[in-house]
């Protein structure tokens, strides 16, 4: 009797060791997913600030010199400006670096910068789907091993 109540309390300590490591590779799936939610809020905030310069460049377009816009500032205020040009659109390339880009050109280079996005989303969309299926594939052997363990006792 005694060797097999050794043999329970072993079986025991080691299910324990499990639930402990399930339990810390649950909350470090939660905190990636939570990451990687983070991350394609922004990567979704940029797409739509891509898409806004894209429309906002193709109604330029139709306007010309001298016409009166109305200019959001932030913090829900607007001014009026009178446009100087529309055939230079100033681009923001990266690392602190602007170009100056005719319509056209800047609307095909903003194109390929959401469509870059675009890809970041799918990847960090497949990258949260991994993780959410690991997280349930832990979750149920916790319960299994909750189950058990309220079996033998």
């Amino acid at each position: 009797m005694d060797e097999r109540g050794k043999e329970l309390t072993e079986k025991e300590r080691d299910q324990q060791a499990e639930l402990q490591s399930l339990l810390v590779r649950l909350r470090q799936y939660q905190a990636q997913a939570e990451q990687t939610s983070q991350e394609a809020l922004f990567v979704q905030q940029a797409i739509n600030d891509h898409e806004k310069a894209i429309e906002t460049i193709t109604q330029l377009k139709k306007m010309k010199a001298g016409d009166e816009l109305l200019v959001a500032i932030g913090a829900n205020s607007s001014v009026y400006v009178t446009l100087s040009t529309t055939d230079k659109i100033i681009v923001r390339l990266g690392g602190g670096v602007s170009a100056e880009r005719p319509p056209d050109a800047a609307i095909i280079y903003l194109t390929e910068m959401r469509k870059q996005l675009e890809n970041s989303q799918r990847e960090l969309t497949g990258v949260l789907q991994q993780l959410e299926q690991e997280a349930q594939r832990v979750q149920a052997r916790l319960q299994e091993l909750s189950a058990q363990s309220r079996g033998q006792q």
